[in-house]
């Protein structure tokens, strides 16, 4: 399993972006099957990643925002798969929060994002106990409080984020691993079973930062996205940014650059792992599963950053090569699929029983060209600050979402006719059925 964080699903050379160079992940596009229509459970970085990894949906996974921890008894794809004689490892980013349980069915964890609670509670509040970082962490637009996104956008230049070095770290260890696992030459005790390794990234999350020849590269091929907010649309405002006002083009265009640069960056450490298991012999006994929890809206509508509904931000790049089997080219599938559909299918591709009562749903039968009775739809939503409580439904092409208690306008739009998400069909008579069909189906989603 490859895994970054926060790219944008058109920033893909399948997608049509001739700029962005991926070599690693356009190898396996070509030999596997690319979902067209993969969709987040949610735009939000830790939610997402506990959804895809429980194969729920958040009411069944039991963690809706940054700070709860995802709850030890739910059922995860490594502590599933564990139990019929695989080897879970994982490098890199999992984004428990700050619970005890970091495992969570993986034997082991590499990388820097292990950060759970010690154990010892503290007596009243000690003399040296800052603020917690989930105490602190707010999002402003004007760049207070941990995270502000015109800071970032402001900040955007060439260098090596503490991010992108926890990732090379995770790369690092995950190569050891490999050898470790695949030759031990020091003890000559290599690991049994198969073994099931996700590799996951920072980037591109911002900072946005990247190596010299990236950012030059870019610059001098990328333009900004500079564009007005959405008549009949409204959202808070943290993420509302006008170029020219809010920053300048210059920084806009260095973002972006930067932005593209990371993703470059990410696929040549996704590259330094595949070429790992060229070298050990291995890589033909290997499913090479990828994917982003979320994108980012970058500039697209006037808006910055994720959690919204609009493609750039809810959709994600998603593929599996699966060569054992499909050894046809490149097939991509159009049908609506959710990340939640991972677990199942991870399952039926490891020939364990899926568990009862996941959300999720195999994508086996599409990869093998059966979309017969596939119920189309697909949902996300969030709880965080700002835009919350709000939900989206997929169903087909027609997407709707709201946010609730908030005077802003329901959307609904027509993907088919409307690819960009630019016509608001909410007040269209001829979409009155639809518009009452996907609200029933998002309240039944609430309920």
């Amino acid at each position: 399993m490859l895994i970054d964080d926060e790219h944008r699903p058109d920033v893909m050379p399948i997608e049509g972006d001739s700029i962005i160079r991926t070599p690693t992940l356009d190898r396996f596009i070509n030999q596997g099957t690319y979902f067209r229509n993969a969709y987040t459970p949610s735009p939000a970085c830790v939610p997402a990643r506990q959804c895809f990894l429980t194969g729920n949906y958040l009411k069944k996974c039991g963690t809706r925002d940054w700070g709860t921890p995802l709850p030890s008894e739910v059922v995860s794809i490594p502590g599933h798969l564990s139990r019929y004689g695989y080897h879970p490892v994982a490098a890199g980013k999992m984004h428990f929060a700050d619970g005890s349980d970091q495992i969570h069915g993986w034997y082991e964890r590499i990388g820097r994002d292990i950060r759970g609670r010690n154990g010892y509670e503290p007596v009243d509040r000690p003399l040296h106990q800052a603020m917690t970082f989930h105490e602190e962490i707010t999002l402003h637009k004007d760049g207070t409080g941990v995270w502000g996104i015109l800071k970032e956008i402001a900040n955007s230049r060439v260098g090596m984020s503490a991010l992108m070095k926890q990732d090379k770290y995770t790369v690092d260890g995950a190569l050891m691993y490999l050898d470790e696992f695949f030759v031990d030459a020091t003890y000559d005790r290599p690991g049994e079973g198969p073994l099931l390794l996700a590799v996951s990234l920072n980037c591109p999350h911002y900072p946005f930062q990247c190596p010299e020849e990236l950012f030059n590269y870019y610059m001098q091929r990328v333009k900004p996205r500079v564009r007005d907010l959405p008549e009949n649309f409204d959202c808070a405002d943290t993420s509302k940014i006008k170029v020219g006002e809010d920053v300048t083009y210059r920084e806009a265009h260095r973002a972006t650059a930067a932005y593209y640069g990371m993703i470059e960056w990410a696929d040549t450490q996704f590259g330094r792992v595949i070429s790992k298991l060229e070298a050990l012999n291995v890589i033909d006994d290997f499913v090479i599963v990828f994917l982003s929890d979320h994108g980012e809206m970058l500039g697209e509508k006037g808006l910055w950053f994720k959690q919204h509904y609009f493609d750039s931000s809810v959709r994600v790049p998603f593929f599996i090569s699966w060569p054992q089997k499909f050894n046809r080219g490149s097939t991509v599938i159009q049908e609506n699929v959710s990340l939640v559909d991972l677990f199942p299918t991870l399952c039926e591709i490891s020939e364990v029983p899926i568990p009862s009562g996941l959300d999720g749903r195999s994508l086996v039968p599409l990869m093998e060209g059966r979309s017969d009775g596939w119920s189309n739809e697909v949902y996300s939503e969030l709880h965080f600050p700002g835009n919350r409580p709000s939900f989206m439904v997929k169903q087909d092409n027609m997407k709707y979402f709201r946010f609730e208690g908030r005077a802003w306008p329901e959307q609904l739009f027509d993907l088919d006719a409307d690819p960009s998400e630019n016509h608001n069909l909410i007040d269209n008579k001829a979409h009155f059925d639809d518009a009452k069909r996907l609200r029933a189906k998002v309240d039944d989603f609430m309920s």
